[in-house]
């Protein structure tokens, strides 16, 4: 009886091997190329990588026995990280700078009767028009440096307070009236009230403003909190062990208030080459919600 020839099944074998190799190794050497450039993959001594159910951050304690490095990886790790899935989301305004995210899965969907609250406009429109049209909502705008618009009502559901976010009710050197958030929401009388979603993009300023806003416990009754933080502006030097603190104690308090992140951005036109060999970005969107649903009734 003839032998039957294995020619070419074991030459297909071969090939497929090969291939399987050949991926595997691309995908291998992708990996490694993607850890060097990116900072949210190194290994820091007291935190790992970033985890799809959220960061992990050490205490206080713990965290001030810590150098320079460690807490930089620790808070680049962090602002990188999700600790909530949001299915839905939505992008109103912009596609992209000026536009923001929006959760709309339940119970975080947005229906009127609401109300948004919106820092740090620059004349750019398109975030509060969007969500003004979209949800109904009463949304509320707040600019101080756009000097030549008076306080008006843009749309019927739109209104313009060209007023800053402050730690304190002031007239500042430049002549803007600045308020506290707890002041603002007194004066439109939204003390008690639900916000259905809180945006704030007002460089730099918010490590002022955010101190206050937690201290006084003015977000208790907001649903979604959206807002750049900035650790590095481009014409800073690097942020010290005291700024890394600042902003990691901060993302503590705000997860003590409730808050969880479900999406971050990187805003890539404040990158710059970290002393400790990655490429870094001084500025992050982050969106969080209200882990505490309770809150809305």
């Amino acid at each position: 009886m003839p032998r039957k020839s294995l020619g070419f099944p074991f030459l297909v074998f071969v090939l497929l091997g090969t291939f399987i190799m050949f991926v595997t190794f691309k995908l291998t050497y992708q990996e490694y190329n993607a850890r060097k450039s990116d900072d949210s993959a190194r290994i820091a001594p007291v935190i790992a990588n970033p985890l799809p159910g959220g960061q992990p951050m050490p205490t206080l304690e713990v965290l001030k026995t810590l150098n320079r490095e460690q807490l930089s990886q620790i808070y680049h790790n962090y602002v990188n990280s999700v600790q909530m899935s949001c299915k839905k989301v939505a992008r109103r305004g912009n596609v992209g700078d000026g536009g923001w995210n929006v959760c709309e899965d339940p119970p975080y969907e947005i229906k009127t009767p609401c109300n948004i609250y919106s820092f740090g406009i620059n004349y750019d429109w398109s975030f509060d028009d969007a969500v003004a049209a979209t949800y109904g909502c009463q949304v509320h705008s707040y600019d101080p440096s756009m000097s030549k618009v008076p306080d008006h009502d843009r749309k019927s559901n739109i209104h313009f307070h060209r007023t800053g976010l402050n730690t304190s009710d002031t007239t500042n050197s430049m002549g803007w009236r600045m308020l506290t958030f707890s002041s603002i929401l007194k004066e439109n009388s939204h003390t008690e009230a639900v916000i259905d979603l809180l945006k704030i993009d007002i460089d730099y300023s918010e490590w002022w403003a955010f101190p206050e806003m937690l201290k006084s416990g003015a977000l208790k009754n907001v649903k979604q909190f959206c807002f750049e933080i900035h650790v590095k502006l481009n014409s800073h030097p690097e942020p010290d062990i005291d700024k890394y603190l600042k902003g990691l104690e901060l993302l503590r308090d705000f997860y003590n208030a409730g808050f969880r992140i479900f999406l971050t951005n990187k805003n890539m036109d404040a990158k710059y080459k970290s002393v400790f060999g990655m490429e870094r970005t001084g500025c992050h969107e982050i969106y969080m919600v209200r882990s505490d649903i309770r809150t809305f009734g």
